[in-house]
């Protein structure tokens, strides 16, 4: 069971009526990009080539079981609930959409985040992890671009530790994360979980066969967010079935 299928279902089961709402939605040129609070060094996670880090196969009791658990215990009641919350980001995030979508957006943006927060409790990290919501950004906007690929969820921590390394040898980045003020690290970290798990919730968007025209729109969309955070090719962005990031 793939829970992160689950809970887009259930977000766009209450706020979107169709498929066309939600990608109708999409900000206008330029919108959608990094944005100004971006701290020092964020584009160079990927300065260096990334290779596969190999790792042990997990045993059936492992972190990665307890994780996919944990996330299964979100419930609709509480992300209805989460969608109500109050965050300067989602306002922020949602003011660059068409004015008659901005009360969806910030629903889902705020949803997104909840979602994070859970992520964060099954994976045992602290709140506001930018390692584990930079694994979540990439994940989302991977898997947008590529008509809603996916992962095992069980190894989801294996794709968060690789993040993690890819940040921790990164010295800019790291300089960066560590010499940034409170307020841009919480809104980095905002902006990470809300447009990640946002580009998550088109999983369910590709299961319905939508259009081209949505296809292309979403798929651009990604496109954007990646190239402008990180200034790669898209085309070379691969996460493996073991939640192994690479650049082919």
């Amino acid at each position: 069971m793939n829970t992160r299928l689950i809970i887009p279902r259930l977000i766009l089961a209450s706020l979107l009526s169709t498929t066309s709402t939600m990608i109708n939605s999409a900000p206008s040129e330029n919108a959608a990009g990094a944005p100004s609070f971006m701290i020092d060094g964020f584009d160079k996670l990927f300065e260096q080539p990334s290779q596969p880090v190999n790792g042990e196969v997990q045993a059936e009791d492992d972190p990665g079981k307890a994780f996919v658990r944990e996330l299964s215990s979100i419930t609709a009641e509480e992300l209805q609930a989460a969608g109500n919350n109050q965050s300067d980001s989602a306002t922020e995030l949602a003011s660059k959409f068409p004015e008659q979508n901005r009360d969806n957006m910030q629903r889902i943006f705020n949803i997104a985040l909840y979602v994070q927060k859970r992520i964060e409790k099954a994976a045992k990290v602290p709140e506001g992890d930018i390692p584990t919501a930079t694994a979540s950004f990439l994940y989302g906007t991977w898997s947008a671009y590529n008509e809603g690929a996916e992962i095992p969820e069980e190894n989801f921590l294996e794709l968060h530790k690789q993040v993690g390394e890819l940040i921790s040898s990164n010295k800019a980045l790291s300089n960066g994360i560590q010499n940034a003020n409170l307020s841009k690290r919480q809104k980095l970290y905002e902006y990470l979980a809300m447009t990640g798990n946002w580009m998550v919730m088109f999983q369910d968007t590709f299961t319905k066969n939508p259009d081209q025209n949505t296809i292309n729109n979403i798929k651009g969309l990604a496109k954007q967010l990646l190239q402008t955070s990180f200034k790669i090719d898209v085309e070379k962005l691969h996460i493996s079935q073991e939640g192994k990031i690479s650049l082919l």
